[in-house]
Order: C-alpha cells, then sequence, then structure tokens
C-alpha cells in the first residue's frame, strides 16, 4: 500500500502481506505451530477442568504466564478462579504463537519483521479478555458492587473524552495542577529570551556555589518541567541544593510560523545561546551541561561542533537516556518505515509542525497496555476518575515540533544513524565527528527504556575519546532518570569510575556491581571531582546584561497545544 492510501498511512498492511506471503512458502512450519498451540490449548483446558472437577483453585504450574512488569492480569481471580485462568492463558499462547511466527517468517529482512511484530502486538493488545466487561473479574466485581453504576460513570467519561479529548481517555485529571503552582515551583528567573528559548535561572539555596554554572538541555519534544515536578523529586531543586548554579532551558512551543527551524537554528540559538548567557552570568569561560533525550543528542552535535571549533565552551558533559548512536534505537523504529516517513513528512507540511498530540499518541502505544488500554479500563469499564498525577499530567502537556527540525531528527538520525559517521553532519559548514570530544562525561541509561535502550545508550562510551562514566538505572526513560535520593527501591549499576569500559554493553553489566539508591548522588560526586572552587552565591539572579525577564517558570512553558 502507499503512502498515500489514507487506510494504511503506515504502511503496515503492505509489510504484514509480505509477512504472510512468507509464511505461506513453508506451511509444514505453519502446520507444525499451529499444532503446537492447540497441544498447548489442550493442555490448559485439562488443567483447569480438573480443577473445576476438584472445586478448587487450579494446583500445576500454568502453562504460560504474563510477562513481568504485565499487570493486566494482576487480580487474584485469574490465578485461583479456573474459567479465568483458562481465559488469560489460552490468549497469552495466542499471542506467543503470533509473534513468534512472525519471528519465523523466512526471506524477510529483521526491519520489516520488527515493525509486524509490533503492530501484531497492538492488535493483540487491543483483544486482551482484560479490555471486555464481561470478561474482566475487576469490571464484574466492581458491577455487582456499586449495581452497574461503574457503568454509568464509564458512559459519561466517554461522552467527555469524545467531547473534549477527540476520543482518547483522559490520562490525568488536569484540575488538578497548574505549571507553577503545584509543578515546576522552584524559585528562579527568566534571565534571557528569544524566538526560541527562554533561560531559567534558579535562586540557589546555599551561601556558596560552584563557579562554573550548570546548563540543562532538556528534550523539545516535551516541556522541561519534567526536571521539576514537585519539590520531593525535582532535579533542578537537588542541582541547587548541591550548590549548582542551576540554568534550565525551556523551549518554546512553536507554531507554523517557526516551521523551518532547523538543527542548528536548536543549536545556535537554543544549547549555545543559553550556555553564552549562563557563563556570562557566572563570570566563567564554560560551563557544565546536561542533555535529556533529544537534548542529550544535541548536546552531542554541539560538543563536535566546539571541539572540531577548538571551542571550550562546555567543561564536562552529561546525558541523560540519550541516543548519538542510531542503529538500534528500539520499537520506534516500528514508526520510521518510507510509508510512515511520508506521512509524517506530508502531515508536517500542511500543518508547519508535528502536533504534539500526535507525538503522545506514538510514545503511548509503546506502553500501549498502560498508557492506552489500561486508562481505558479504569475510566470506561471500572467508572474511575482519572488520577492526578504529576508526571501524568507533565506527560498530556504535550508540544509541536517545527517541520524542519523533525525531518531531520528523523532521517539523519533514524534512518541514516549519520550522527556516528565521521564528518557526515555538519553545522553551519563546520564537520562533525564524536571521536573528536574530548572532555568528561557522565551517561546514564535506564533499563527498561523503550524509547533510549540502554545498549543503544552505550554506545557512548566507544564513541567519545574522553573518560566516559557509564551507569544503569532501573525502570525506564523517565522513571529512571527522575529517581531521587528519597525514592524507594531505587537501584543502578555502575563501575568505578575511570574503568576503561568495554566494548560489548552486556560484559559491562556483568562486572557491574548493583548499588541500592538513587544515582543522584554519584553524579554529584563525579562533578564535584570536576569542579572549580566554590564562590559567594550571587545576591541576585541574571547580570546588567542578562536582566531578569520574569519569574520562573517563564511563559513559554505556559502554551499549550
Amino acid at each position: 500500500m502507499s503512502a498515500n492510501n489514507p487506510f494504511d498511512p503506515l504502511g503496515v498492511g503492505a509489510m504484514s502481506m509480505e509477512v504472510w506471503r512468507a509464511m505461506m512458502t513453508t506451511p509444514g512450519r505453519l502446520l507444525e505451530a499451529q499444532a503446537d498451540l492447540a497441544k498447548s490449548l489442550s493442555e490448559v483446558a485439562a488443567r483447569d477442568a480438573n480443577a473445576v472437577a476438584d472445586a478448587s483453585p487450579p494446583n500445576e504450574r500454568p502453562i504460560v504466564e504474563p510477562e513481568p512488569g504485565d499487570r493486566r492480569f494482576s487480580s487474584a481471580a485469574w490465578t485461583t478462579n479456573p474459567y479465568f485462568d483458562a481465559l488469560k492463558q489460552g490468549y497469552l499462547l495466542a499471542t506467543k504463537a503470533v509473534l513468534a511466527s512472525i519471528d519465523e517468517a523466512e526471506g524477510v529482512d529483521p526491519a520489516t519483521k520488527r515493525r509486524v511484530k509490533f503492530f501484531a502486538k497492538q492488535f493483540c493488545d487491543a483483544m486482551s479478555p482484560t479490555n471486555v466487561p464481561w470478561f474482566n473479574p475487576d469490571v464484574l466485581e466492581e458491577a455487582v458492587r456499586s449495581g452497574g453504576a461503574n457503568f454509568q460513570r464509564g458512559l459519561q467519561h466517554a461522552l467527555d473524552d469524545a467531547r473534549e479529548r477527540a476520543g482518547r481517555p483522559a490520562l490525568v485529571d488536569e484540575s488538578a495542577f497548574e505549571v507553577g503552582t503545584n509543578v515546576a515551583t522552584t524559585p528562579g528567573a527568566v534571565v534571557f529570551r528569544n524566538e526560541l528559548i527562554e533561560l531559567i535561572q534558579y535562586a540557589p539555596t546555599q551561601a556558596e556555589v560552584f563557579a562554573k554554572p550548570l546548563v540543562i538541555v532538556p528534550p523539545w519534544i516535551n516541556k522541561f518541567y519534567i526536571l521539576d515536578l514537585q519539590p520531593a523529586n525535582s532535579f533542578v531543586k537537588y542541582a541547587t541544593d548541591a550548590g549548582r548554579n542551576t540554568f534550565v532551558i525551556s523551549w518554546r512551543n512553536p507554531d507554523a510560523s517557526l516551521a523551518d527551524l532547523g538543527w542548528a537554528d536548536y543549536l545556535e540559538r537554543g544549547a549555545f545561546a543559553a550556555m553564552r548567557a549562563a557563563a556570562e552570568i557566572a563570570g566563567t569561560p564554560d560551563v557544565d551541561a546536561i542533555g535529556y533525550c533529544i537534548g542529550g543528542t544535541l548536546l552531542a552535535s554541539g560538543l563536535a561542533y566546539l571541539a572540531r571549533t577548538q571551542n571550550p565552551l562546555v567543561n564536562t558533559a552529561t546525558f541523560f537516556a540519550a541516543l548519538v548512536d542510531f542503529a538500534d534505537p528500539g520499537e520506534v523504529m516500528a514508526f520510521v518505515s518510507q510509508e510512515a516517513l511520508a506521512h509524517v513528512e506530508a502531515r508536517m507540511q500542511e500543518q508547519g509542525v508535528l502536533s504534539g498530540r500526535e507525538m503522545a499518541d506514538t510514545f503511548n502505544m509503546l506502553r500501549a497496555n498502560d498508557l492506552i488500554w489500561g486508562v481505558a479500563v479504569n475510566r470506561y469499564l471500572l467508572g474511575r476518575d482519572a488520577p492526578a498525577f504529576d508526571l501524568l499530567y507533565w506527560n498530556n502537556d504535550a508540544t509541536r515540533i517545527p517541520r524542519a527540525i523533525h525531518s531531520y531528527y528523523l532521517n539523519h538520525m533514524y534512518v541514516e544513524n549519520d550522527l556516528v559517521k565521521a564528518d557526515v553532519l555538519e553545522i553551519d559548514g563546520v564537520p562533525l565527528d564524536l571521536r573528536r570530544v574530548a572532555l568528561d562525561t557522565y551517561c546514564v541509561a535506564t533499563a527498561e527504556d523503550h524509547i533510549a535502550p540502554w545498549r543503544s545508550v552505550y554506545s557512548m562510551t566507544r564513541l567519545f575519546r574522553g573518560d566516559t562514566t557509564f551507569r544503569l538505572g532501573a525502570s525506564g526513560h523517565i522513571a529512571g532518570i527522575i529517581s531521587p535520593p528519597s525514592k524507594k527501591k531505587a537501584v543502578w549499576w555502575g563501575t568505578e569510575s575511570g574503568t576503561p569500559n568495554p566494548a560489548d554493553p552486556d560484559a559491562w553489566l556483568a562486572a557491574a556491581p548493583k548499588h541500592e539508591g538513587s544515582w543522584w548522588p554519584d553524579w554529584t560526586a563525579w562533578l564535584e571531582r570536576r569542579s572549580a572552587a566554590k564562590v559567594p552565591a550571587p545576591s541576585q539572579l541574571g547580570s546588567a546584561e542578562h536582566a531578569p525577564l520574569g519569574d520562573a517558570p517563564g511563559s513559554y512553558v505556559l502554551e499549550r497545544c
């Protein structure tokens, strides 16, 4: 199917047909797989029939179990009730068989298999018995308890979502939060503004601060206050409490008038402009920098530019869940087929930007059971109100992305993987080579990251020439980074700073001891060893050249899609 097909803009149908034709070339293997599935289903039926006859819960080991982290079947009834147990296992076996048959299709390239598996998994997730009211024991229990009031509430929620959210189930109670009131509340001031960014300097909390300012480059795909949700989990507050003169970029939520802003614009008018302003305010020649997610990708390209031009603007660099090597960027590649790219390009050409809602839908599909189906079950079948959860509020506060930079990012990073190639990309005529970056770097990845897989993030250790300290946190792209010392059950893995990093990430992990608690104090100690002496904290924010323009969190962050 072509990219112009409105019924299949991502080309899923064409890819699926390719896999199906490959399966049919080996019908014997397909029949064998079906026989194996039938045998397993028979074993499940016999196991649960015995439990029914004995009027007791199944006592034999299940044939198949949910994947770790799959919370759909957490109700005890899915295990103790033989009817629900049979339904659960039958569904899991069928899902496993569908995905395995795609893996075993001969003559299909791995990228196509991976995309088809992703969308097949989406279909299987949609078909889960947990999504059907009369198959979900939690829903049945709530219906009995409330006399069916859960369905009445669910219908009202569905009508509200159709009217206010184009049919998407509400992830969060948006009325519970207000930016600057109970999220993004760390005191500070906007000390620089241009058409692309506001730069926020935060008020010091210590009598002395380290001389070099800390400049954080967050992703522009979301808003910066993921790093400043609440005082208890604010990385910004933690940094200021650790004596850092902390600055954060707040990217503008762009409209079509900024459609032509490209990668070089985001680097020069964004990251570099912020660093120069922070250095001037602090009275230093350089800064310590942090790049998060795509902000880290931008920072890495900026470091390559500075290395080539021999500009010492950055003293150290820290990367949070950031990719520079896109050889294996994970399940996001399901959306980077030729058809999908053509569809996105056409949408951006028409609108000038990629809407924040479309980007959010893509990321939600990476965790569909948690962020789509689980939300729908809670809201429509159980009749529960959307939760008041700061992280979900931030996740729902989407941003738009200019056409030019998003096209550059998709094609040069995801499709061509050009950033790891020496002198292929350039900024203002200056070729980029990450191998010229010789400063010390601290790189954090997270074990369950669906957006920046940790083994791909690890590639950074073999690209930079300087000393790279690698740390692996638990959890995912957000929860593994927002991991304050007060967080219970936090863990991370890491070797002694300065220990050589092997080429194989699994070899690194095998040698890396597990540490209890947050990795934040380890980063603080790492940066302190690379910091000049402390100076008296500034008595006021900004400087004569960069006078405060207003209080944090500024005005750009308030722009909604």
